[in-house]
C-alpha cells in the first residue's frame, strides 16, 4: 500500500490539511480517492477508511450530503463497526430526522470503541470532547425523539449485563435519566 499514488495524494492531503489549506487538501484526497483500485477497498487499508472520513467531512462542509451518505455506506459495508463512519452517519440520520436508526447507530458506535481492532485506525470522533457530544447531545436527541427508544433501551441493558461495556453502561444511564426526567450533561 505504501509508495502507491493513491498514498502520496493521500499524505500530501494530510500536510495540507495542518497547514489549514482545506481546498489543496481536499482536492488532494478527492485524487487518491480516484486512484484506489477495488482491491485497495478492503477492511486492512486504513488509508482508505482515513480518505472516507475525510471526504465525508468535506461533503458535510459544502453540505452535499448525498455524497456523504454514499461515501459512509461505501465504507460500512466494507467494515460495519468503522467507529468514524458510524459517528458521521448519526450526524447524518439526525439530518434526516431518523431517530430510531440514529439510535441504532449510537449503540453500535459505541460498542465499535471496544473492539479489538479500534485502536488500529487512528478514529478522528473517540476523543472526549466527540464522546461527550455522544452522551450529551446526540444521544439524548434520539433517544427523546425515536419511536423505538424504549424497546431500544431494553436492548442496550442486555447488552450491558451480557458485555459490561463503560460507554454503553453510561450510554443506558443517560437514558435512564432522562427517563426519570432529569438533566442529562457532565455524567
Amino acid at each position: 500500500m505504501s509508495g502507491s499514488s493513491y498514498d502520496a495524494n493521500y499524505q500530501s492531503g494530510l500536510s495540507y490539511l495542518k497547514l489549514h489549506l482545506k481546498e489543496q487538501a481536499l482536492d488532494c484526497f478527492n485524487r487518491a480517492y480516484s486512484q484506489l483500485a477495488q482491491s485497495d477497498k478492503s477492511e486492512k487499508n486504513k488509508i482508505y477508511f482515513s480518505l472516507l472520513s475525510n471526504l465525508v467531512q468535506f461533503a458535510l462542509r459544502d453540505n452535499n450530503l448525498e455524497k456523504a451518505k454514499t461515501l459512509v455506506d461505501e465504507g460500512l459495508h466494507v467494515k460495519n463497526n468503522h467507529a468514524d463512519l458510524l459517528y458521521l452517519n448519526c450526524l447524518l440520520f439526525l439530518d434526516d430526522q431518523r431517530y430510531d436508526e440514529m439510535l441504532g447507530e449510537i449503540i453500535h458506535f459505541l460498542m465499535a470503541l471496544s473492539a479489538r481492532d479500534a485502536e488500529d485506525y487512528g478514529y478522528l470522533y473517540t476523543h472526549p470532547a466527540a464522546l461527550d457530544e455522544m452522551y450529551d447531545n446526540l444521544l439524548p436527541i434520539a433517544y427523546q425523539r425515536a419511536s423505538e427508544g424504549e424497546a431500544i433501551r431494553g436492548v442496550v441493558e442486555g447488552l450491558c449485563k451480557k458485555t459490561q461495556d463503560k460507554g454503553l453502561k453510561k450510554a443506558l444511564e443517560v437514558m435512564q435519566l432522562i427517563d426519570l426526567g432529569k438533566e442529562v450533561r457532565a455524567l
